[in-house]
């Protein structure tokens, strides 16, 4: 029975590769309007942005550690060029606007013409919230517009960033403090993970890691012994860790994950990067 169980989680992991695609697979076919219907048409744009969401976030993790590491910027060009496709295709607006200037600011620093620093991979990383968003929105009968009030500021951030200005968050950092002459001990940084690791756990649990990192911490630890279910973004989360907090001084570590998660974290490759511990 508890073999069953994990082939479930197993299945629900894999949906979205297999959804992106069946839905490509019928384009190709030329499906008739009988079965090429509203729905599939919305499903073809809620795989395309679930199947590039993780790329995007785990890229830009790792371009916030490191902004010279410029290898993920193509294919994180290509994702937002995907997801701003399929969004023309079925006529959501927001979501072509967002994914275009995603897209340009990936150009630029594919180019040279942009470096994007951790204020403009902040601004970028909402940017992919805004687009899950609108894919977990999507239905036949949805006014895009209701969406506009969040949009144009967001777009006009995101412009803002192409151009290379430095953002709000930037602008309002203080001053740093002067080094102590005498050091002290930095303690291990425990991050609890909520029962449900989702889009906006994952994003609060991505401040937390880099304020780890940043504190030049030993050990930066995901503490997963309340979670009981992760999405494709804490997936993300989880996997990009490692690749960040190399060359820095802190080492990271996965503790409390339930049996359940152990396989989830096995099936994805995650358990190879670091140790991976089982509930106390």
């Amino acid at each position: 029975m508890q073999r069953h169980v994990r082939r479930a989680s197993l299945a629900r992991i894999f949906r979205v590769t297999s959804d992106a695609r069946n839905c490509r697979m019928k384009m190709r076919q030329g499906m008739s309007s009988e079965i090429f219907n509203d729905e599939s048409m919305l499903e073809i744009f809620r795989a395309e942005v679930e199947t590039h969401s993780e790329s995007l976030t785990a890229g830009l993790l790792a371009l916030e550690r490191d902004p010279r590491d410029t290898s993920r910027v193509d294919e994180m060009m290509r994702a937002a060029h995907s997801i701003k496709g399929a969004g023309r295709i079925l006529g959501i607006d927001p979501a072509v606007r967002v994914s275009h200037v995603m897209e340009d600011c990936f150009v630029a620093a594919q180019d040279g013409r942009l470096t994007l620093r951790p204020d403009h991979v902040d601004v970028l990383l909402r940017g992919v919230d805004m687009l899950i968003r609108l894919k977990n929105n999507t239905k036949a009968s949805v006014d895009w517009s209701q969406f506009n009030a969040e949009v144009e500021p967001l777009v006009g951030e995101l412009a803002g960033v192409l151009s290379g200005k430095p953002t709000s968050t930037e602008e309002t950092i203080a001053a740093p403090t002067t080094v102590p002459t005498a050091p002290s001990l930095v303690p291990d940084v425990v991050i609890v993970l909520p029962v449900m690791l989702d889009a906006a756990n994952a994003e609060s649990a991505r401040i937390k890691f880099i304020e780890g990192l940043n504190s030049l911490s030993p050990v930066v630890r995901f503490d997963l012994s309340l979670t009981r279910d992760i999405d494709a973004m804490g997936i993300a989360l989880l996997a990009a860790a490692p690749a960040c907090a190399s060359g820095t001084a802190s080492r990271v570590e996965v503790v409390g994950a339930n049996a359940d998660l152990q396989l989830v974290l096995q099936v994805t490759g995650i358990d190879q990067l670091y140790s991976v511990g089982s509930c106390p």
